[in-house]
């Protein structure tokens, strides 16, 4: 049972980023400030990423999944980032249809949301790898 609360801290990251998007939108500014929004779901897709890469370090580290070559992590973590971004946007979308909102004024918006994620998610993807590599350089030495 002490693994829970370890992939548990895993999800810190896109929680605070959630909570404070939470925040913004209570306070009005996204009515302000539309273009808050882009930062939100580049920061989204960057803890999506993170949260990704943490479970499966961890998944490695603990021996219950064999080591994966870097090239089938990172698309396994731009494809877990793609996915949620994804179904991010369907969820705003069955509120516009269901609940009246306007979450997504446009198709445009739309694609940009998930772009935004999606390069979130490279961004992080190429944080971790440059890590990795310089952690990989300092044990040969």
């Amino acid at each position: 049972m002490e693994r829970a609360p370890k992939i548990a801290s895993f999800f810190l990251f896109p929680a605070v980023v959630y909570l404070v998007h939470l925040a913004v939108k209570g306070l009005g500014l996204y009515d302000m400030f539309p273009n808050v929004d882009i930062p939100f779901h580049y920061l989204g897709g960057l803890s999506i990423a993170y949260t990704c890469a943490q479970i499966l370090s961890y998944l490695e580290t603990e021996k219950l999944t064999t080591t994966l070559h870097r090239g089938v992590f990172l698309v396994l973590l731009l494809s877990i980032t793609a996915t949620v971004a994804v179904f991010w946007e369907f969820a705003e979308f069955l509120s516009d249809q269901f609940l009246a909102t306007t979450l997504q004024p446009t198709i445009a918006n739309t694609m940009q949301d998930q772009f935004l994620g999606i390069l979130g998610g490279g961004t992080w993807g190429l944080i971790y790898f440059k890590r990795q590599l310089k952690r990989a350089s300092r044990s040969v030495l």
